[in-house]
């Protein structure tokens, strides 16, 4: 684990390395948010209006524009692609809240949220260096 760290860091190792290690945090932090999530399903109450799909679509679009700008404006910057699958992860997290809020209809969020997290992360591994490849 600490290897593929150290991979990620070093802008001199190996691209598949460094991807590898994108990868892996990315995963790390993905997993932690969708334990919070699972954590707090039983507790969040169902709020069914219709205001919180368009926040939600809202704060995801806005999530996914920081991301591309991240990667635009620091296209060989070391922390832009961490920073950027970082943002794929707050936006998993904010969409499956809103999900939970909006269940069972809502639930499709979740869904929606992981597919900004895989595209994010695909941006990411070109960002880093490498023509990405299967993510996962």
């Amino acid at each position: 684990m600490e290897a593929l760290f150290r991979a990620l860091l070093d802008p001199k190792a190996d691209p598949a390395s460094r991807r590898r290690g994108l990868r892996f945090y990315a995963l790390a932090l993905l997993g932690l948010q969708g334990g919070m999530l699972l954590f707090l399903a039983p507790w969040l109450p169902r709020a069914p209006h219709p205001a919180l799909f368009l926040l939600a679509l809202g704060g995801a679009g806005w999530l996914y524009a920081r991301a591309r700008g991240v990667l635009r404006a620091a296209e060989k910057d070391l922390p832009a692609p961490l920073v950027a699958v970082g943002l794929g992860v707050g936006a998993f997290f904010f969409l499956g809240v809103m999900g939970l809020l909006l269940r069972p209809e809502g639930l499709g969020l979740l869904l929606l949220g992981l597919g900004l997290f895989y595209l994010l992360l695909r941006l990411a591994e070109e960002a880093l260096g490498g023509r990405g490849g299967p993510a996962l």
